[in-house]
């Protein structure tokens, strides 16, 4: 390998409003990847703070500020005694509104926040959506930053690979809720299929960090996934139900070789965005038809 990284993403379940039980549990998970050597751990989606909010208040209390709030000063720590970095999804105040974040951490404190994008579902009644896509240069590459619902959307990822993000980092709640089908035979989510397809796309490693466990009637379903640049999993899926953390060791130069298909074909400069715009009208008629 010649730019090699290991990428830990860790399942297991915050609870909603044990903002104490949300903590230790990051630093615990977090500092267990570090100890495997981990140079980029991903928790889940609102991992500060759970998900399922039962009030306004609640969702408020839970919130906090993504320079000097708990979670980034706690996992601020693990990353200045490992050398690791650490994205973490957390409940952010700002000012008077409350985003959807996850914020990527180093030796130095918040490196970045990124906003969700996508809000799913009540999300919409505690949040605002964000913005824009951060791109941080790391030491071992550069990474960007997705939630959950972002990933049915094909243009952030898209955005961020032609940027030059070479991981793409997604702390994520996957709920059963609304789905026809929740795995498939293999232990597959739809979750897991949306990533590897992201991954081939666009020729970017996805670290995708669900959480498990029952919420206020709300399953979350795991399956926390790894996935290569071409588009196959290095780690995963994860279990259905349990906590679990799943490490793998990813040459970044991979990343490139990804993208060139083949000798003649790329991922990025083979588009062709001048022609992508579908014209609406009747059909053209087939040569020789008659009225």
């Amino acid at each position: 390998m010649s730019r090699p990284v290991r990428i830990a993403v860790a399942q297991y379940e915050p609870h909603v409003g044990d903002l104490s039980h949300n903590l230790s549990q990051a630093v615990l998970w977090a500092s267990a990847a570090a100890d495997k050597g981990a140079n980029l751990i991903v928790l889940p989606e609102l991992a500060s703070s759970g998900y399922v909010f039962g009030d306004e208040g609640e969702a408020q209390r839970a919130a906090e500020d993504p320079d000097d709030g708990p979670t980034v000063r706690a996992l601020r720590e693990v990353c200045e005694m490992h050398g690791c970095h650490i994205v973490a999804g957390i409940n952010e105040r700002d000012g008077d509104c409350r985003h959807n974040s996850s914020v990527l951490i180093g030796a130095s404190g918040r490196m970045a926040t990124y906003r969700k994008l996508h809000l799913y579902y009540d999300e919409q009644s505690w949040f605002q959506p964000g913005d824009e896509l951060p791109i941080v240069d790391l030491p071992f590459g550069r990474v960007g930053m997705i939630i959950c619902f972002d990933l049915w959307f094909p243009e952030p990822a898209r955005a961020l690979a032609l940027a030059g993000a070479e991981i793409i980092a997604v702390p994520t709640n996957w709920v059963a809720s609304f789905k026809r089908t929740v795995w498939d035979d293999r232990g597959y989510c739809q979750g897991d299929y949306v990533a590897m397809a992201t991954a081939a796309q666009n020729g970017v490693v996805m670290a995708c960090a669900d959480r498990v466990g029952v919420e206020r009637g709300v399953t979350f379903i795991g399956a926390s996934i790894i996935v290569g640049a071409d588009g196959w999993p290095v780690s995963g899926p994860a279990s259905k139900d349990g906590e679990e953390l799943l490490v793998a060791d990813v040459d970044l130069d991979s990343v490139e070789q990804a993208r060139r298909r083949t000798p003649r074909n790329h991922l990025h400069t083979d588009r062709r965005p001048d022609a992508y715009h579908a014209a609406a009208g009747r059909a053209a008629p087939a040569t020789g038809a008659h009225a």
